[in-house]
């Protein structure tokens, strides 16, 4: 049955004179997309049929011709040529070979660029052709790498992906990124194109500045998708070379936008499972943003004079991207940290995570004391710009302190454990510390006879006189044997 009625289309289809009959012919077009989406046995018969590759691919050819001058009255036919197409590749490997052979994808792309350069362009001929492409290559590893390399060559200028990439409509965008994703998804080498390659580049960029706009967007699986690509990308071990490609060193800025949105990538994957799949040398790299961003992070901190600021909470410029930047390196040390991969938190440790935690907690301690409802003032706005930090680093030195003796020595020889005793309060801006602190404790203290001695041996030097303390008139004074003693201010009362 499939087989004398893709004869009597081919006949029909031959007899027809595109640019006379325009009509009869996108009523027969119609025709083929249909079925052919319908009846898989259909495309496979059709498809071992010369005569359909010889009509089909000399009626795209003129009409594509008449389009490129101007001669609009041919797009009803493309839009239907376009879908026959689609529908033909779909999962038949024959057909998509035949297809490349007879050069549809160049003829495709001649469509898109039309549609796409035009001011108000048809996105349903867009819609149709990006799903084409996608067709063309899915399952099927020959005309993926033909059609990939193709467009990883490519100037910015005839960069149809990434034109793709950076179109408004969301549907157009999901057929580029399952394009991406099929070519990416079991070829290492695809992969390190996208990444090494101008091209490549050109299109990550894209994605990187729709990330954050499409996780609101429910209505689609673009953000998924997107998170899939560079997923892919971080397991080839690839985050490094893709990190360094997005470094704007005429910025003067540690970190651009685009790095931030890739640590959000990164630290989604992390938490996404319970194992952790990324390399040694992704660890270290990661290390070694940490190691240049503390720095600058502890001089910002520093810029915080609260005692001169009289309760006005002081502007620090230019943080925003930094301080994000600590938080999800932070954040991703804290799930590594828990791994069961001994090599991973060896890595950590010879990095010199716990010394620069350790530098970090104490500027953030001098400079931000905690906070609580009771608590809230002016000031409270100015520092909560560097909130969760805290918690953050008490969490990665609790984790690596975990049955390791000498991350429990490192802490203490650094003067760490009083440190983390300070923190066993209440803090709004940093939420659970105090469990935090107790856990890491209890990890720096357990089969550690030095830590726990050090615990012991420590006496009370002063009590901490709080705002609200004094606000309402109330003194705290230490008294001999370390008790504390609170004393009423006649004034204020």
């Amino acid at each position: 049955m499939e087989f004398e009625r893709s004869n009597q289309l081919v006949q029909q289809l031959e007899s027809i004179d595109p640019l006379k009959d325009a009509d009869n012919l996108v009523h027969f077009l119609k025709q083929i997309a249909t079925e052919a989406q319908a009846n898989s046995k259909f495309r496979e018969v059709l498809g071992q049929n010369p005569k359909f590759w010889i009509s089909i691919t000399k009626i795209c050819s003129l009409t594509t011709e008449k389009l490129i001058i101007g001669e609009i009255i041919v797009i009803p036919i493309l839009l239907w040529l376009v879908r026959t197409f689609r529908n033909i590749v779909a999962t038949v490997t024959e057909n998509q070979n035949k297809a490349l052979e007879q050069e549809w994808n160049k003829m495709i792309e001649k469509i898109l660029w039309y549609c796409l350069l035009q001011p108000e362009s048809d996105v349903t001929i867009i819609r149709s052709g990006i799903q084409a492409l996608s067709n063309l290559i899915t399952g099927n590893n020959f005309t993926q790498e033909f059609v990939w390399s193709d467009f990883m060559n490519r100037n910015e200028f005839d960069d149809l992906l990434s034109k793709l990439a950076g179109h408004n409509d969301n549907t157009i965008l999901t057929g580029c990124l399952v394009f991406i994703h099929n070519c990416i998804f079991e070829s290492e080498s695809r992969r390190k194109s996208l990444v090494t390659s101008d091209s490549g580049t050109r299109i990550l960029q894209r994605l990187l500045d729709r990330a954050e706009t499409l996780l609101e967007d429910e209505s689609t699986q673009n953000f998924e998708l997107i998170y899939a690509i560079f997923a892919r990308i971080i397991e080839s071990d690839l985050y490094p070379l893709l990190f360094d490609s997005l470094n704007l060193s005429s910025s003067g800025q540690s970190l651009t936008r685009r790095q931030i949105i890739l640590l959000k990538l990164l630290d989604s994957k992390l938490f996404s499972s319970d194992s952790i799949d990324i390399s040694l040398s992704t660890c270290i790299y990661l290390l070694q943003i940490f190691d240049t961003i503390c720095p600058q992070v502890i001089s910002s901190m520093q810029q915080v004079d609260i005692v001169d600021r009289e309760n006005q909470p002081q502007e620090i410029e230019d943080t925003s991207i930094l301080y994000t930047g600590l938080v999800l390196l932070l954040q991703c040390f804290g799930k590594l940290s828990q791994d069961e991969n001994d090599k991973i938190r060896e890595c950590l440790f010879k990095g010199g995570i716990i010394a620069s935690c350790i530098s970090l907690l104490v500027q953030a301690d001098k400079t931000f004391p905690r906070v609580t409802k009771a608590m809230s003032s002016p000031l409270q706005q100015g520092i909560s710009e560097f909130a969760y930090i805290k918690r953050d680093i008490i969490k990665v030195i609790g984790n690596m302190a975990y049955n390791n003796s000498f991350v429990q020595d490192e802490v203490r020889r650094l003067g760490g454990i009083p440190l983390i005793l300070n923190q066993c309060n209440i803090d709004d801006n940093n939420p659970y510390i105090r469990e935090h602190a107790i856990f890491a404790l209890r990890n720096l203290l357990i089969n550690n006879s030095e830590n726990q001695k050090l615990v012991k041996e420590l006496e009370p030097i002063a009590p901490v006189q709080t705002d609200v303390l004094s606000e309402i008139g109330i003194k705290a004074q230490l008294e001999n044997g370390g008790k504390i003693k609170l004393t009423t201010d006649s004034n204020k009362m």
